[in-house]
């Protein structure tokens, strides 16, 4: 039975926030995701496709997405990460204040960050999209707000589209119960799948210095080691309906 917070969002990011300030961000990878790098064909179906990178920290995905020709839509609620992407792949930018958040855009507007509650912006000002990749989201959003997640990432697919998710999955132990959240496939499935064309890409276990470095912020498992999950990395891809 999933459990249920009642962390209102400003002390659920304030949590998030204190992880940035402490430099507890062992999710972050120096390198391009290698899900992304060696399945981006399938994610990537046209030259120049507008993509969506949902809860994006200051992933270099963003950047190599819009060196390759792509319009490049990231969302995150904290700020440091964003300054901290600008700033570290120098990339010129601008900062515009929203009614519902604000949005950091490179002087060709090609790629923006929002900094801002997912739950809270303007959907219709984003548009729609051909391409989402899910990298991290996911499996970071707390059990009782997934349904409304997927909602929210569906209304914002274009008529075809491409959807590429990476997820965790494992038993719990002990205290640790994320994040990264177990997501089992048939919750993905239930969540996206429905009268969409899906399959599992790679299923493998995660392990080594990307695992450590993630978990080792962790305080629960430092107190208590063998609260240590064994998780299974898995790589989810959704595509519009087949024609009938």
């Amino acid at each position: 039975m999933a459990s249920v917070h009642t962390m209102s969002y400003e002390d659920r990011l304030d949590t998030w926030k204190d992880r940035w300030n402490r430099g507890a961000i062992g999710w972050h990878q120096s390198d391009i995701n290698f899900a992304l790098q060696n399945h981006s064909s399938k994610l990537l179906t046209k030259p120049k496709c507008r993509v969506l990178v949902p809860l994006c920290g200051k992933t270099v995905d963003l950047e190599w997405l819009y060196r390759e020709g792509h319009t490049v839509v990231g969302i995150d609620g904290v700020e440091q990460g964003i300054i901290e992407f600008f700033s570290e792949h120098n990339l010129p930018h601008i900062t515009e204040k929203l009614s519902w958040g604000k949005v950091f855009k490179t002087e060709d507007e090609k790629l923006k960050i929002y900094c801002c509650d997912i739950f809270k912006m303007d959907v219709q000002s984003l548009g729609k999209f051909d391409a989402v990749w899910d990298r991290g989201s996911l499996v970071a959003i707390y059990e009782e707000d997934r349904e409304r997640y997927a909602d929210l990432i569906k209304g914002l697919l274009a008529p075809e589209f491409c959807y590429l998710v990476n997820i965790i999955q494992y038993t719990p132990k002990g205290t640790f119960r994320g994040p990264p959240r177990n997501v089992p496939t048939k919750l993905v499935q239930e969540l996206f799948g429905k009268k969409r064309r899906h399959n599992t890409i790679t299923t493998a276990k995660w392990e080594g210095e990307a695992v450590d470095e993630w978990l080792k912020c962790r305080h629960d498992i430092q107190e208590d080691p063998g609260s240590r999950p064994t998780l299974h990395h898995k790589l989810g891809f959704f595509s519009h309906p087949l024609v009938a």
